[in-house]
């Protein structure tokens, strides 16, 4: 029996205890809901073309957050195209056939990928550009195999072992992998390829939990090399500043570079973000970070909205793409100020690490609630939080030395509180 479908009906229709139910529209004709046995909830659209062929239309699903009223006005769309002598189904599948992963990776950067943070652009676009259409971007969406995706896994992780200097990382590699499978979620929603066909959803690595922190002499000795290679010359002080403000806030590195002087508030304490990686962001204002922004604020040039300006000068005959210091120019002296103070840190060698090392310290010292030490690090739930609380080497070795010494302390406690008898020859 046909109902009319609104958005608590659907809510309120439960799963077939095996194969799937259509609910048809009392409003519109051929217009329906599709709930399969494991409770997945997909809008359709039947109709009969002129040539009196069936056809089956998928519009979307509304687990996936498509509303009844927009699945009904794409029905209404399709209903009137049949009229007019389409056949919806049928264009699909063609298209399907026709198009290539270069297509399909073009159209996911421009609608899906359109609506993300920058940041979050900018690292998609580089690994769809340079690591995934040069090798199967000629491959027909609908041919595209699990095996060629692991092809294409095993061939990006042989580069870096082959150590071209343009070789991804492994954690790209399989970042780039992930945007694919990401890619091809998309491709399903959109009718490029069958639901449940996705053949990126390989086995890659794990994300390996940081084992490496920075010690506080380490970070001490950075500090002072920071302020070293500035004073030499070596180190650009918009540079110098943003890894000394990454020390005294563990902001991550983005939050410092798009930092503006609009929201820097000496007067309260606080540092403000319109829109990061978390949406709307404020942190509290160390007394280390105040004295570094306010040396600079009396200084800076007039008009400059940013705490970090940009390194350098603006290509000729055009514009820059950003106003603010780039996280590329921080990363680059970052890695010149921990080769001159000596640290290394392997694959893990990067501006987070400074994150890492500043929410250890938040997050160990036990005079600050565990609410008060999120809000510090910007740190939306627990999970996150426990991610960045690590134990440090000077902490655990503290600990085992304490521990060892209670120890210690309990057992000679024991033996003057009684006499120790010793067992010899099976004397009673």
């Amino acid at each position: 029996m046909a109902v009319k479908l609104t958005e608590p009906t659907v809510k309120n229709l439960t799963a077939p205890e095996k194969g799937q139910k259509i609910h048809w529209d009392s409003e519109l004709k051929g217009f329906g809901l599709r709930v399969t046995a494991g409770g997945a909830k997909a809008f359709i659209f039947n109709y009969r073309t002129k040539e009196g062929r069936e056809g089956r239309y998928l519009i979307g699903r509304w687990d996936k957050g498509l509303p009844v009223e927009l699945a009904r006005a794409a029905a209404r769309k399709k209903a009137a195209e049949v009229q007019l002598g389409s056949d919806p189904a049928k264009e699909v599948k063609e298209k399907r056939n026709a198009t290539t992963v270069n297509g399909v990776l073009d159209s996911f950067m421009a609608i899906h990928v359109a609506g993300l943070k920058p940041q979050t652009r900018t690292s998609y676009k580089r690994l769809v550009e340079k690591l995934l259409k040069p090798r199967i971007g000629g491959i027909a969406i609908k041919e595209l195999k699990s095996s060629d995706v692991a092809a294409l896994r095993d061939e990006l992780r042989a580069m870096l072992s082959r150590g071209r200097k343009d070789t991804p990382a492994t954690t790209q590699a399989d970042g780039a992998i992930r945007v694919l499978a990401s890619a091809m979620d998309w491709a399903e929603e959109q009718g490029y390829r069958d639901a449940g066909s996705n053949p990126a959803k390989i086995k890659l690595k794990s994300t390996r939990r940081r084992e490496r922190l920075f010690s506080d002499n380490e970070v001490s000795r950075m500090k002072d090399t920071c302020y070293a290679l500035e004073m030499e010359g070596r180190l650009k002080p918009q540079v110098a500043l943003g890894i000394r403000l990454l020390f005294a806030t563990g902001c991550r590195a983005g939050e410092i570079c798009g930092l503006e002087w609009g929201g820097v508030d000496f007067e309260r304490s606080l540092l403000r973000w319109g829109d990061t990686k978390t949406g709307y962001l404020k942190k509290p204002m160390t007394d280390e970070a105040r004295d570094l922004l306010e040396a600079v604020h009396k200084a800076r040039v007039v008009g400059q909205a940013w705490v970090c300006p940009p390194a350098g000068v603006p290509p000729r005959g055009g514009k820059r793409e950003v106003e603010h210091l780039r996280i590329e120019a921080l990363e680059d002296g970052f890695k010149r100020v921990m080769k001159a103070a000596g640290v290394t840190a392997g694959e893990n060698a990067s501006l987070h690490l400074i994150r890492h090392w500043f929410a250890t310290k938040i997050y160990t010292d036990k005079s600050t609630p565990l609410p008060i030490a999120m809000a510090i690090m910007g740190h939306k739930s627990v999970a996150t939080a426990m991610r960045y609380a690590h134990v440090s080497d000077e902490e655990l070795t503290t600990h085992a030395h304490d521990a060892m010494t209670r120890r210690r302390e309990a057992v000679e406690a024991a033996g003057k509180r009684g006499q120790v008898v010793p067992m010899n020859g099976g004397a009673a």
